[in-house]
C-alpha cells in the first residue's frame, strides 16, 4: 500500500472517531485528546495530520458528505429509469431511513458551528448542495423525457429540499415512529401532487 492511500485510510480512521466521540461526548466534550483516546494514538498524531480541531472540523463535514454519497447517491446509480429515480429521491427525502444518515447530534452540532466559522459553513453547505443538485438533475431528466410538467427544475428542487429540511426538524428530537412514518408519507404525497404525480406511482 503506498504512503498516500495508507494517509488517506489514517485520516479516515480519525475521522470516524471524531464522530464516534461527538456523538458520546457533544461538541465541546469531543477533545482532540478523547479523539486520540477512543482510537489508541497520541494527541500530537491527529494534529500532524489536521493541525487543528477546526481543520478537523471541517473534514469531518467532508467525511459526512462522502457516507452520504456512499449510502444515499450510489443506490440511485443503479436506478435507470428516469421516473423511478424520481420516485426513489421522493421516498427517500420523506423517510426516517434517510434522515439516519447523519445523527442529528452530529447535525446540529456542526451546524452551530457553521454559524460562527465561514469555512466549517461552506464545508457544511456542501451536504445541501450535492442533495439538492440530485434533486434537481432527477427533475431535469424526467422533464426532458416528458414524464412530468415542465417547471422551473431549480425552484421545484429548492422546493422539494424546504420540505423535506421541514420533515427533519419536524421528527428529530423525540418523535415516534408512528409519528414520523404518518408526517413523512403526508408530505411524499405532497411533493408528489406538487410535481404532477400521483401519490402512488
Amino acid at each position: 500500500m503506498k504512503r498516500d492511500e495508507r494517509a488517506r485510510i489514517r485520516r479516515r480512521e480519525m475521522l470516524a472517531a471524531y464522530y464516534e466521540t461527538l456523538l458520546d461526548e457533544g461538541l465541546q466534550g469531543a477533545s482532540v485528546a478523547r479523539i486520540a483516546r477512543r482510537i489508541d494514538v497520541p494527541p500530537s498524531l491527529l494534529i500532524h495530520y489536521f493541525g487543528t480541531k477546526e481543520q478537523m472540523t471541517i473534514e469531518l463535514v467532508d467525511y459526512l458528505l462522502e457516507r452520504f454519497h456512499d449510502s444515499f447517491v450510489v443506490s440511485l446509480e443503479g436506478v435507470d429509469d428516469p421516473l423511478e429515480r424520481l420516485r426513489a429521491v421522493v421516498d427517500a427525502l420523506f423517510s426516517v431511513e434517510y434522515h439516519q444518515l447523519l445523527d442529528d447530534r452530529a447535525f446540529y452540532a456542526l451546524f452551530y458551528v457553521s454559524l460562527t466559522h465561514p469555512t466549517v459553513r461552506r464545508a457544511f453547505a456542501r451536504v445541501y448542495e450535492e442533495s439538492l443538485a440530485i434533486v434537481e438533475e432527477t427533475l431535469l431528466e424526467c422533464m426532458d423525457n416528458g414524464l412530468i410538467p415542465e417547471d422551473d427544475a431549480h425552484e421545484l428542487a429548492v422546493t422539494l429540499k424546504a420540505l423535506e429540511e421541514g420533515y427533519a426538524f419536524l421528527i428529530g428530537g423525540g418523535a415516534d415512529e408512528e409519528a414520523k412514518a404518518e408526517i413523512g408519507s403526508a408530505l411524499r404525497k405532497r411533493a408528489l401532487q406538487l410535481l404532477g404525480l400521483p401519490a402512488d406511482i
